[in-house]
């Protein structure tokens, strides 16, 4: 298992088709039903990352992902904006103005990513932990060019974990359980996707492809692709030699 370990981390980042699909010596493989499927999925050795190179196209990286203290930076010309997230140890965010004027500090909340729009800068936070399961996105408004507004712009039902800008005032959200989109014009949420066996892959990374999207996750990365009735469906996309989830279980930690 040690030697699969070192040869997945030997790839390094692969580049999907150019028609669209898995990259060359993966395969697309549907989310297992059952218990035992789950179980293997959720132990995966590698995590995969989708990146958007300069020219467009999407590369897929393997990575040990990492929490970040500092998940949110928006440097304006008189100041910062930080955000730091904790996980369930809690977060804030705070104002640092350049000229040493008054700062100001919001408690509990955590942060996870932010985006500006006409001016304002949007943070979007959330936690998912044990029974909580919350997300909202927070408007920071400047006043008379100094003093600041703040109000919660929406609100759903589950935690962010990244965020996609898409237009000029569309933002998308990855959360633990599908995808959200909020008009940040009206605040209106919109539920896109939702899925209820992302627990095994844990989904962390967003990306555009044609009308859907690719998810980096472990194990490999999800595919959401729009089906014609309306909808998207769910493939995942896994190197093919870690496709088998049972009987044997390859790609995996090896068992407690």
């Amino acid at each position: 298992m040690a030697a699969m370990a070192w040869m997945l981390a030997a790839v390094g980042a692969v580049t999907v088709g150019a028609d669209g699909g898995p990259p060359p010596g993966w395969v697309a493989m549907d989310p297992p039903m059952s218990d035992a499927g789950q179980y293997c999925a959720n132990r995966s050795l590698e995590d995969w990352s989708v990146n958007a190179a300069a020219d467009g196209t999407l590369a897929l990286r393997p990575e040990r992902r990492r929490h970040r203290y500092l998940a949110v930076r928006e440097v304006l010309a008189d100041g910062a904006l930080l955000g730091y997230n904790r996980g369930e140890f809690g977060g804030w965010i705070e104002w640092l103005p350049r000229d040493g004027g008054a700062r100001f500090q919001v408690e509990h909340v955590d942060p996870v990513a932010s985006t500006r729009y006409r001016g304002e800068v949007l943070i979007a936070e959330g936690m998912a932990h044990m029974k909580a399961d919350h997300g909202a996105v927070l408007r920071f408004e400047r006043r008379d060019g100094r003093r600041w507004r703040i109000h919660r712009l929406a609100e759903f039902d589950a935690a962010p974990i990244t965020a996609l800008r898409s237009g000029e005032k569309d933002w998308l959200l990855l959360v633990v359980d599908g995808v959200v989109k909020v008009d940040l014009d009206s605040g209106r949420v919109q539920r896109l996707y939702r899925s209820r066996d992302w627990w095994t892959v844990r989904p962390y990374s967003i990306q555009p492809l044609g009308q859907g999207w690719l998810l980096g996750a472990a194990r490999g990365v999800v595919h959401l692709q729009p089906e014609t009735g309306g909808g998207y469906r769910q493939r995942w996309w896994v190197p093919a030699q870690c496709a088998q989830l049972q009987p044997s279980c390859t790609c995996a930690d090896p068992p407690p």
